[in-house]
């Protein structure tokens, strides 16, 4: 049917080499694939999910319910004040480091022992897991609870416990308030001063017990505080009143002692007796100086005017003043009236006028005794003040050296005044501080308030069984998802032709779907196929020569085409055998030749007479010698050479006898197919490749690992042969079908009315 044709180019080293640099740069997100491949994972993701909310069920199921109640507190910012007294201990602050301290307060082990300690939690089995006998579902997995008790210590190497009845009931109270602390929980909402206090109890009627319980004791807390602080605060400032009080006696008794003794006599205005002395004959000296200075000047002034004239008629301000003389003046003047009337009736000589000559002359001797008297009188005034400034330098004199010596007992007393003084007004401020502190024993105020007291709960907040359900349920999903895409990174084999294009560079030929067990237990493959013609197991393998028509660049189809894969089991045999038998009953002449004589199966398969010639016989040329005939099958009408086991079947591939078996096939046959061992169990196939038009592979769909076929395929392509391209074996129809790739293999199964399985 096929002339004599050129041998066809199929594919190239470099084109595989690209293919499998740009294999991993294909980084496209298909959704659809990913969709495609949950929904074929979908049971892994059900199941998965399904199992983990049964298992978390049977889990909460067994969990006892606890109940959470609550108290909520507020930190007073506004403080109020009956007097106007400043507190010993200060109110809180209101800042978060403020904030953070209360809340450390309410958690502190001393609150959490008073609350042990009123309401005898120590005796409540639920925080003191001594008295709890009743043992859970999990205790009875651990295998320890089942040997007696002496084992058990031997084995976790227990002592015998020798501690004091005090020590361990001390122990047993600290275990409790490490459950109280562990159930407790206090938060501070933002920007808010309140405090919420919840405790959580398998009791309802207990939480809201113990929160209420411990917000009273918070307030009592901080009322002792501030009481233990107020006496402390008392104690201290009445023995130091005390003390103080006894020191201001020792210093006033000192400093007047002193002053006693030194005779510091001290007035009602600043300063000493002596001071005051000294000031005052310092004020008297000024005077006195003041006072000599003003008689000096009087004095020389008089002298001067009595040495110009008359002192009388000088206008010296004391002699104008003087009435004395102003009545000689005046008698002066009426003399002198007289006279200048008497002059003018009378002479000189006259009784009248020496008369008035006479008493004008007298006038005028009194006005000078009196003047000299009034110079006598300055001059005095002189003398006398420079006596007196001399008397009062004296004093001066004295008083100062006193001064000096008071001066020196003054500083000592000053010293002394001031010890007193500093002793007397921190002994006033310790009794005013004691008399406020005093005053506060009974206006103490606590700085926080109960705002609301726990009710007690109705449901429990423990464990909150939708919401955990809901949360597993969507973790399931999740790990199911995670799941299906760990089982589909895990699946590292070929699905589809684009897989084999994009990371070997080889052309898809066809699928071959995957006959069930019970054919393969009565008939076999082969039998199948040549008994159900219009099935899709036939279709394919028609589909497969199809493709090799077209296979090659030129266009030529080849005449010699072995029929290999990776490792054995990946149905290359059976691929082979079909595809001879769909072709020779569709009227080509097509030779099978077994060169797997490592593994021979086709005597077994065809069911082949051992006297048929076998492929080793006529390599050897005793098939010649014996006449023996190639097998035919009667169906199909295909020729078939079966092998035998050969250690060395490389020795025959190498010989000439090989070669020119296969051109003379060639001429003979339309088609020849070699079923040849797999390329990485044996070299066999790289020899075979030599002779050969091209290669098909035979993979194994979904099994055969890629990093396999990779070094596989490669290993041909060192060797420069001819690939045709890969044919994908026992590919699941239904699982192919849900991968959605779309391609001839979504059409053999029940998609389609063309095929009669």
């Amino acid at each position: 049917m096929y002339d004599n044709q050129p041998k066809p180019d199929f594919t190239s080293q470099q084109a595989v080499n690209a293919a499998f640099q740009t294999a991993a740069e294909d980084d496209v997100i298909d959704i659809r694939a990913l969709l495609t491949t949950l929904w074929r994972r979908r049971w892994v993701i059900i199941n998965t999910t399904i199992f983990l909310i049964a298992i978390t069920l049977i889990i909460v199921v067994q969990l006892v319910p606890r109940y959470t109640a609550e108290s909520l507190l507020a930190i007073e910012s506004r403080k109020s004040s009956v007097v106007d007294l400043e507190a010993v201990m200060s109110g809180l602050g209101t800042d978060v480091a403020a904030i953070k301290t209360e809340i450390d307060v309410l958690q502190s082990r001393r609150l959490a022992g008073k609350l042990v300690d009123t309401l005898q939690l120590i005796k409540d089995p639920e925080f003191n897991g001594e008295l709890n006998t009743k043992k859970s579902l999990l205790s009875y997995l651990n295998p320890l609870t089942y040997l007696p008790a002496a084992w058990s210590d031997a084995i976790l190497g227990r002592k015998v416990d020798v501690r004091s009845q005090e020590d361990i009931v001390a122990a047993t109270r600290a275990k409790v308030v490490d459950a109280i602390l562990a159930k407790l929980s206090i938060n501070n909402p933002a920007r808010s001063y309140s405090l919420r206090l919840s405790f959580e109890s398998r009791d309802a009627k207990k939480s809201a017990l113990l929160a209420n319980t411990l917000s009273q004791l918070y307030l009592t807390d901080q009322l002792e505080v501030k009481f233990e602080a107020t006496q402390r605060a008392n104690d201290w400032l009445n023995k130091r009143v005390f003390q103080l009080r006894e020191t201001v006696r020792t210093t006033e008794r000192a400093a007047q002692q002193f002053r006693e003794k030194n005779q510091l006599i001290q007035t009602r205005s600043a300063g000493t007796v002596n001071e005051q002395q000294l000031a005052r004959l310092n004020g008297l000296l000024v005077d006195a100086r003041t006072d000599l200075a003003r008689a000096q000047a009087r004095q020389e002034q008089v002298a001067q005017m009595a040495a110009d004239g008359d002192l009388a008629e000088s206008g010296l301000l004391e002699v104008l003043k003087s009435p004395l003389i102003q009545r000689l003046k005046e008698q002066e003047s009426e003399v002198q009236r007289k006279r200048a009337e008497l002059s003018t009736r009378y002479g000189p000589k006259h009784p009248k006028m020496i008369n008035v000559h006479a008493e004008a002359a007298d006038i005028k001797g009194k006005i000078s005794i009196e003047t000299d008297k009034i110079a006598a009188s300055i001059k005095g005034e002189a003398e006398v003040a420079v006596i007196r400034i001399r008397t009062l330098e004296i004093n001066m004199a004295s008083l100062r050296r006193e001064s000096f010596s008071v001066s020196r007992s003054q500083v000592q007393m000053r010293e002394l005044d001031r010890e007193a003084e500093a002793n007397r007004l921190l002994l006033q401020t310790f009794m005013n501080r004691f008399k406020e502190t005093s005053s506060q024993d009974g206006m103490q105020q606590a700085d926080a308030r109960i705002i609301s007291e726990a009710d007690v709960p109705t449901m429990p907040s423990y464990p909150k069984k939708k919401l955990i359900l809901v949360l597993v349920a969507f973790a399931g999903v999740g790990i199911g998802v995670g799941l299906a895409f760990l089982l589909e990174a895990l699946d590292n084999g070929y699905r589809n032709f684009d897989q084999l294009r994009q990371d070997l560079g080889l052309r898809g030929l066809g699928m071959i779907p995957m006959v069930g067990k019970a054919i393969l237990r009565d008939s076999g493959p082969e039998k199948y196929l040549l008994s159900k013609p219009t099935s899709s197991f036939s279709e394919a393998h028609r589909n497969v020569h199809a493709s090799l028509m077209f296979a090659g660049s030129t266009g030529v189809v080849p005449r010699v085409l072995a029929i290999t894969s990776s490792v054995p089991s990946e149905g290359k045999s059976t691929a082979t055998l079909c595809l001879a038998h769909t072709l020779g009953r569709s009227g080509l002449k097509v030779l099978v030749v077994e060169a797997d004589m490592r593994r021979p199966v086709m005597r077994k398969r065809l069911g082949i007479d051992p006297a048929h010639a076998s492929f080793n016989d006529v390599l050897d040329g005793t098939a010649l010698e014996t006449g023996a005939k190639i097998y035919t099958d009667e169906t199909s009408g295909i020729h078939a050479l079966w092998a035998n086991k050969e250690d060395d079947p490389q020795r025959l591939f190498n010989s000439t006898e090989f070669a020119n078996f296969i051109e003379e096939a060639r001429t003979q046959y339309d088609l020849v197919l070699i079923d040849t061992p797999p390329v990485l169990a044996v070299s066999d196939v790289l020899v075979i490749s030599k002779q050969v038009d091209a290669i098909t592979f035979a993979i194994q769909w979904e099994k055969t690992a890629k990093g396999i076929v990779r070094t596989a395929v490669k290993q041909l392509m060192e060797t420069n042969c001819q690939v045709a391209g890969a044919i994908l074996t026992q590919v699941d129809i239904k699982r192919h079908q849900g991968y959605g790739y779309g391609d001839q293999g979504y059409y053999y199964g029940t998609k389609s009315g063309y095929y009669t399985n």
